[in-house]
């Protein structure tokens, strides 16, 4: 082939691709269509975050509706005791000693 045909060939190729970019940067409709495959992608990690969440608490209460966790949780958070019952605190011991 001479070379001016692939010159101009080489530049018919530029000016395609040039052509090309610029209609779909200036697509509204194609700039829509990026935008909404970003936020899908987004809200699709965020349901992932989500339902591993719902599965820990899911597990979290599992474990406090076992016999005797209630109580033990309120007396270790809360302070709680039952009546007539007397809670002895201890100092914790130096590290001196």
């Amino acid at each position: 082939m001479p070379l001016k045909i692939k010159k101009h060939r080489s530049k018919l190729k530029y000016i395609v691709l040039l052509l090309l970019a610029v209609f779909l940067l200036a697509n509204r409709g194609f700039r829509s269509l990026i935008k909404n495959s970003l936020e899908y992608r987004r809200l699709k990690n965020r349901r992932i975050e989500l339902e591993l969440e719902k599965s820990s608490l899911e597990n979290r209460l599992k474990i406090m509706n076992e016999p005797g966790q209630i109580e033990e949780t309120a007396r270790k958070e809360l302070g709680l005791i039952r009546p007539n019952e007397i809670e002895y605190r201890f100092t914790p011991p130096k590290k001196d000693d």
